[in-house]
C-alpha cells in the first residue's frame, strides 16, 4: 500500500542515514535508530514505511556462513545458454537450490550464476546439470576479498 506520494520524491540524507544503520543492524528498534539519526520515533516509522512504499528498502534478511552448515566451496559458472535454450537455462537456475545469485548478463555470456555446494563433487553435478543446454566455465571462489555490500548512495 502507498501511504504517500515519496516515490517520486528524491532521496534525501535522512533517508540514507536511515538505510546505512539498518543495513548495519537490521534488528535494532525504531527507538534505537530514532536516537541514532536524532529523529523522533514516529518520523522515523513513517519514513521507514514512505522507503518500503518506494521500493527503496524491499526487505528485511539474515545474513549466514554457508560454511557453517557444511557448505564449504562457492563458485562462479558462466553459462552460454546454446540456440534456442536460453528460457529452459533460466528456469533451470530458478528451480536449483544450490545457485545463490543468477544474473542475464550481455557478452558472450548469457548468465553469471554464483553456486555453493559442500564439495567439487557436488560442484561438478550442478554444472553437469546445465551442460546438454549450455556451456560453462566455472571458477572456484578461493577468498572473498569484498563482502557483499550496497553501492554508494
Amino acid at each position: 500500500m502507498n501511504r504517500s506520494r515519496y516515490v517520486i520524491r528524491q532521496f534525501d540524507k535522512t533517508d540514507r542515514a536511515i538505510i546505512a544503520e539498518l543495513i548495519e543492524n537490521g534488528r535494532m528498534t525504531v527507538r534505537e535508530l530514532a536516537e541514532k539519526i536524532d529523529m523522533s520515533g514516529p518520523s522515523v516509522t513513517e519514513r521507514i514505511h514512505k522507503l518500503e512504499d518506494a521500493g527503496a528498502i524491499r526487505g528485511y534478511t539474515v545474513m549466514i556462513d554457508p560454511k557453517a552448515f557444511g557448505l564449504g566451496i562457492a563458485a562462479y559458472v558462466r553459462m552460454h545458454a546454446r540456440p534456442g535454450e536460453v528460457r529452459r537455462v533460466e528456469q533451470m537456475l530458478i528451480d536449483t537450490p544450490e545457485v545463490v545469485e543468477a544474473d542475464r548478463v550481455t557478452g558472450e555470456d548469457c548468465f553469471l550464476t554464483k553456486v555453493v555446494v559442500c564439495d567439487v563433487q557436488e560442484l561438478q553435478a550442478v554444472v553437469d546439470r546445465f551442460v546438454p543446454f549450455a556451456s560453462t566455465d566455472t571458477a572456484v571462489i578461493q577468498s572473498v576479498t569484498v563482502t557483499k555490500r550496497l553501492p554508494k548512495l
